[in-house]
């Protein structure tokens, strides 16, 4: 499970209970088929959570099952032990696959955090190369990327080979619902309000596809690269100054 440390309101789970309204409509799918398939859920409850979500598609509330789900799944989860930072060993080892979340709160990617945030990153992939010495590859994956305060924290090599995920093969993932959600789990409102502006003015499926505002993007280098830049990056050193606006749980990395 990927997504320990993080917080959400009702609110977030409200805006994809709106969406799967629009999916519904313009899919021509069941509800209960777009919660699962187009929905970040399958990320934010368990078993448990999907009969709850069920029974109150057909008699309830879903977005407040699904809320009450997460809560029940949050408290059973641990923390990060690399701050915002953590990590999946993938490919048999031989592959890292990073995460990121703000567990700061606002701020966590302006200039005077950049610093702590390298500290985590590099304690992140060091632990990482001590779980899996074998690994070479670093993998990446989020909305993140588009953030210069994010991008700080890389080394130009790795950002250079970044590429845009087609959104349709994302809507199922917390790397794309992420950047609408603020370090205190509220709705980061210029781009929720962009969104929902684009969903109600959509007339087919792939109008609603095209209304994140943000696309993810995936980014595949060199974990010893990445870690050697980190350790000698100053705090002064990055792309840009641009902190986190709207910053919020990342759910990629």
């Amino acid at each position: 499970m990927t997504t320990r440390g993080l917080h959400f309101t009702r609110a977030f789970f409200e805006l994809q209970a709106f969406w799967v309204g629009r999916v519904v409509e313009l899919a021509h799918i069941d509800r209960l088929t777009a919660w699962l398939d187009w929905t970040s859920m399958s990320a934010l409850v368990d078993s448990d959570g999907w009969h709850a979500i069920d029974s109150a598609v057909h008699n309830g509330d879903p977005a407040q099952a699904a809320y009450r789900s997460w809560l029940a799944l949050r408290a059973a989860l641990g923390t990060s032990q690399h701050g915002c930072f953590w990590y999946e060993v993938e490919d048999e080892g031989q592959q890292i696959r990073l995460h990121f979340a703000n567990r700061e709160g606002p701020g966590a990617l302006e200039p005077g955090r950049r610093a702590v945030r390298r500290a985590e990153l590099a304690s992140a992939l060091a632990d990482a190369w001590r779980v899996a010495p074998q690994a070479e590859r670093l993998r990446g994956g989020s909305w993140l990327y588009h953030l210069a305060g994010y991008r700080a924290l890389f080394p130009p090599n790795f950002l250079a080979g970044a590429s845009e995920a087609d959104s349709r093969g994302e809507v199922g993932q917390l790397a794309l619902w992420g950047q609408f959600v603020r370090g205190d789990g509220g709705l980061y409102l210029p781009r929720t309000e962009q969104f929902v502006r684009a969903c109600e003015q959509a007339t087919q499926v792939d109008d609603l596809v095209a209304a994140f505002p943000l696309a993810k993007l995936d980014v595949v280098g060199s974990v010893d690269d990445v870690l050697d830049w980190v350790k000698l990056a100053s705090p002064g050193q990055g792309v840009g100054d641009g902190g986190g606006e709207g910053l919020g749980l990342g759910g990629g990395g």
